[in-house]
């Protein structure tokens, strides 16, 4: 149970990561004229989630729950950084990735927990700024600190994604409260798959 409780802590929208600012792209599909409304906030996010969310950051966030050696973090954080066409979705992914170090570290420590050797080594080397520290490396190593598995720990950040989006969705009236938990629960099947 307890990793499954971690998870939806950090799926929560008001986790202080940061997360909760980014609107992935959607503000300027919306500032474009490109997405209007719920149906099109929908169709956008799923195809965010299968074909950049999923193949970039769930790949990058799967290995780090599964590999144990800081250079193979270290060369997936760089290639994932190069995925990331642009300087602001990289800043973001970094920003984000930064500020779940710190606030994980600060509450394991308040807590007194153990911070694992591999966490803290990638910590180390995300502060000394020899890696960028993308959100979903960090993401990864945190899930796997609390017990969680590669799949449950993609999908508690896929379904974060799908909240933040929602929300930036709300934030720019592109839909309703309603309209934001259809788009999460249209997500579920592709989280899954």
């Amino acid at each position: 149970m307890l990793p499954f409780l971690q998870a939806l802590t950090y799926a929560d929208s008001a986790y202080p990561s940061g997360r909760y600012t980014l609107s992935h792209g959607l503000e300027g599909l919306v500032a474009a004229g490109r997405v209007r409304g719920t149906d099109q906030v929908t169709e956008v996010l799923l195809d965010h989630l299968r074909h950049t969310a999923a193949p970039g950051d769930g790949v990058a966030t799967a290995v780090a729950v599964l590999e144990g050696a800081l250079s193979t973090l270290i060369t997936a954080d760089h290639e994932l950084a190069a995925t990331k066409v642009t300087g602001e979705l990289r800043r973001a992914s970094t920003r984000v990735g930064r500020q779940l170090l710190s606030v994980s570290g600060d509450v394991d420590t308040r807590l007194g927990h153990e911070i694992p050797s591999l966490l803290a080594a990638y910590r180390d080397v995300v502060q000394a700024k020899e890696t960028p520290g993308n959100q979903a490396i960090a993401a990864g190593l945190i899930h796997a600190s609390h017990g969680l598995d590669a799949v449950t720990a993609v999908a508690t950040e896929l379904t974060g994604l799908a909240v933040g989006w929602a929300g930036a969705a709300l934030r720019l009236r592109q839909c309703d409260h309603i309209g934001a938990q259809v788009a999460i629960t249209a997500a579920h099947p592709v989280i899954a798959e």
